[in-house]
């Protein structure tokens, strides 16, 4: 179900088995990590002055305009496809954060949401998966990752 599909109805409830594993890491051993943990798909890194957008296509990163990466300048950044994501957000001179992918199976509940990004003909589909409380009883959403970019328009 493509993002306006999902904009366009109800959210839906589903269910999947997610994996996660924690990563630190140097800049310098990012691209390395990249490589080991995910298939390839959409970059998006945050740097104070830019928001860097791109692929990664399974060996290295391909930055718009042909852009060399420049790990230094970078405060957070996002590899993303249909099955998994890696995020990780830099403290000092290290990144770190995690890695999600879900598998066929069950376990943890989650529901796919579109939102349209602000001036543009695109928008997010994220995944929300929702856990609930022991102590209170109550479920919420405990962790959420971006799924794809999709269009706005029927068609595109």
């Amino acid at each position: 179900m493509n993002g306006l599909d999902l904009a366009k109805n109800n959210l839906q409830l589903r269910e999947c088995k997610k994996f996660s594993a924690q990563i630190n890491c140097s800049p310098q051993e990012l691209e390395k990590i990249l490589r080991e943990k995910i298939s390839g798909g959409i970059f998006i890194a945050w740097q104070i002055q830019n928001i860097i957008r791109g692929k990664f296509d399974g060996e290295k990163l391909l930055l718009e305009e042909n852009l060399p990466p420049n790990f230094d300048d970078w405060l957070e950044c996002r590899i993303f496809n249909e099955r998994e994501e890696i995020h990780l957000k830099r403290s000092g001179n290290t990144f770190s954060g995690r890695y999600v992918r879900d598998e066929d199976g069950t376990g943890n509940f989650y529901v796919d949401s579109f939102s349209q990004l602000l001036g543009e003909n695109f928008g997010l589909t994220t995944r929300n998966y929702i856990d609930s409380d022991a102590a209170t009883g109550l479920s919420g959403y405990v962790d959420y990752r971006f799924v794809a970019i999709d269009s706005v328009k029927d068609g595109d």
